[in-house]
């Protein structure tokens, strides 16, 4: 126990008021620097061997104060991180569909695509076109070799079609909403 006063008054004791200057020169915060403090002295204490041969002590103690204090830094900011990816966690709902809600999903899916077979060839391609790939009037014109107007007609025709065909599955609000157009 004397040898622990002794190796403390010799190697902290002098410069315990840089240590903590230099602690708080890297945290700010006065909480973190008694934490990083403790750290730095534990550190010393389980080095002290290696410290008191060490040609510059003074130096590779201040040094391992600079560390615990950016040790405490770290340790702050990736529990900060932690938890605010957590909050973020909890505020986003799982949006993947659960296994009732794809098959349903898939069901429409090859319903329309069923509906959109039972169409004329020309209304059918132009509805693909329009609807699932979202070409101009101008590009379906040109991939049917026939005027916008033209395909016009058919986008509206294959509209009011599939409408028919596809009634059930529209929303009240949408079929108001289709009948307004």
């Amino acid at each position: 126990m004397d040898a622990d006063h002794r190796n403390y008054g010799r190697l902290i004791g002098p410069i315990e008021d840089k240590m903590i200057r230099s602690i708080w020169r890297v945290v700010r915060d006065p909480d973190d620097a008694d934490d990083a403090f403790q750290e730095a002295l534990v550190t010393i204490w389980k080095r002290l061997d290696r410290i008191s041969r060490h040609p510059n002590p003074h130096a590779l103690i201040l040094r391992i104060c600079v560390n615990a204090a950016y040790d405490v830094l770290r340790r702050k900011i990736r529990r900060r991180q932690h938890e605010e990816l957590k909050a973020i966690k909890t505020e986003i709902a799982d949006s993947t569909p659960s296994a009732a809600e794809r098959l349903s999903a898939e069901e429409r899916r090859n319903e329309i695509v069923r509906a959109i077979g039972r169409l004329p060839r020309k209304q059918a391609e132009a509805a693909l076109m329009r609807f699932v790939q979202e070409l101009s009037y101008r590009d379906i014109a040109q991939a049917l070799d026939c005027s916008e107007a033209t395909v016009r007609t058919h986008i509206r025709r294959a509209r009011t079609r599939l409408e028919q065909l596809l009634f059930h599955l529209a929303p009240v609000r949408t079929r108001r909403c289709l009948n307004d157009e």
